[in-house]
């Protein structure tokens, strides 16, 4: 007798196990891996005193590879370059053609100015330079920034240079 009270005991514990994990696969599978930011896109203009040139921008909250453990803030920017060999993007190394190699990133702030802390994303066991991009003179091209955050607050952002050159960050 006592056996079938521990069997039954063991079996109901084995069932609301069950039914809990059930439940939560579905919550988990139900809550939108992205999401349009209410969020202004930036007019168009030159980024951060540069002279690469802004055309359009569009942004969305997100997961970095749809793992809801790592929240982040994407934004798609078409970027041209306005480099040329007559004005590179600096005169140490004038070799380029007008070719710039970047690091960009956006600051990203909540409806009172403040600015919400984030970080770029970085692939697991990548350099810290490893987003860094280039784009010939005259070019234009799309790029996505990804910034590690889950604070869905963001009203506003600018986007930034953490280097900028005519060769790879070093």
């Amino acid at each position: 007798m006592i056996n079938t009270k521990v069997s039954k005991k063991i079996l109901a514990i084995l069932f609301t196990v069950a039914l809990v994990a059930t439940i939560g696969l579905i919550v988990f599978f139900q809550v939108p891996l992205e999401s349009n930011a209410k969020v202004e896109p930036l007019a168009p203009s030159y980024i951060a005193n540069s002279k690469i040139f802004l055309l359009s921008s569009t942004s969305s909250f997100g997961y970095v590879g749809g793992n809801p453990l790592s929240p982040c803030f994407r934004v798609t920017a078409k970027i041209r370059n306005d480099y040329t060999s007559q004005q590179p993007v600096d005169s140490l190394y004038n070799d380029s053609q007008g070719r710039a190699w970047f690091i960009m990133y956006a600051k990203l702030y909540d409806k009172n100015g403040n600015q919400i802390q984030s970080q770029p994303y970085i692939p697991p066991n990548g350099h810290p330079n490893s987003n860094q991009q280039n784009i010939a003179s005259d070019e234009t091209e799309t790029q996505t920034i990804l910034m590690m955050t889950s604070n869905r607050n963001v009203d506003h952002y600018t986007l930034a240079f953490s280097w900028i050159g005519t060769i790879p960050a070093p």
